[in-house]
């Protein structure tokens, strides 16, 4: 049986039975997995805390045939603060969906699992505004999801400049030469400035952005 150790973040479950439990789980060196955890709803079970959505655990488990199964695990962070605020609640809903989203099953994701992590942690601490968290946890996951959008050149020509357009459908900046492409809206160059600081800056120091309520409606 082979033994593997690993930290898991629970994205979603379902029921089985009257006592278990099929966790989906974000791993750190695994990528999204299922999990078997058996017996996780009794009242008394020592899996009953790392078998909840958003629950960060350190994880030990073994492959079975058809799924994981959890040998042993210890809970480092249930994130219960974000229960007790419902527009918290529903944008840790919203970035653990999003992360779902766009992994597969036993796709290697550890950057996706440490952003998702740190994001759900900063909007339980409330630290970051959540108009600069919710951009930047989005367009980071684009990036980390091999989605990342063109803001240095046209995605039409290639050609360098000062952007005024960006085009939805290519997925980046485009020129006025090429804004007659389907899918193009004009943008705020601040706007564009915002998105590159976003993609570069760490979560931990997104609390330094300020940015006016004008771009910080285009941006959303």
């Amino acid at each position: 049986m082979s033994i593997i150790n690993t930290q898991g973040l629970v994205l979603k479950y379902t029921n089985i039975n009257d006592a278990d439990r099929i966790l989906t789980i974000l791993t750190r060196d695994k990528g999204k997995i299922k999990v078997f955890a058996k017996g996780c709803r009794r009242p008394k079970s020592r899996l009953i805390s790392s078998c909840e959505v958003f629950a960060f655990s350190d994880l030990i488990l073994y492959k079975g045939s058809n799924f994981y199964h959890i040998n042993n695990c210890e809970l480092r962070e249930s994130f219960y603060e974000l229960r007790k605020d419902l527009l918290s609640l529903s944008y840790a809903v919203y970035f653990v969906e999003l992360a779902d989203t766009v992994t597969d099953e036993d796709m290697y994701c550890k950057n996706i699992f440490l952003l998702l992590a740190k994001a759900l942690y900063y909007l339980s601490k409330k630290e970051i505004p959540l108009g600069i968290l919710t951009n930047a946890y989005q367009i980071k996951l684009l990036d980390l999801s091999g989605f990342r959008p063109s803001l240095k050149r046209c995605v039409s020509c290639g050609e360098d400049g000062n952007f005024t357009f960006f085009n939805i459908n290519l997925g980046g900046v485009i020129c006025d030469n090429c804004s007659k492409e389907g899918g193009t809206i004009r943008i705020n160059p601040k706007t564009l400035e915002l998105f590159k600081t976003l993609l570069i800056k760490p979560v931990s120091r997104l609390n330094s952005i300020k940015i006016d309520n004008t771009i910080f409606i285009e941006a959303d």
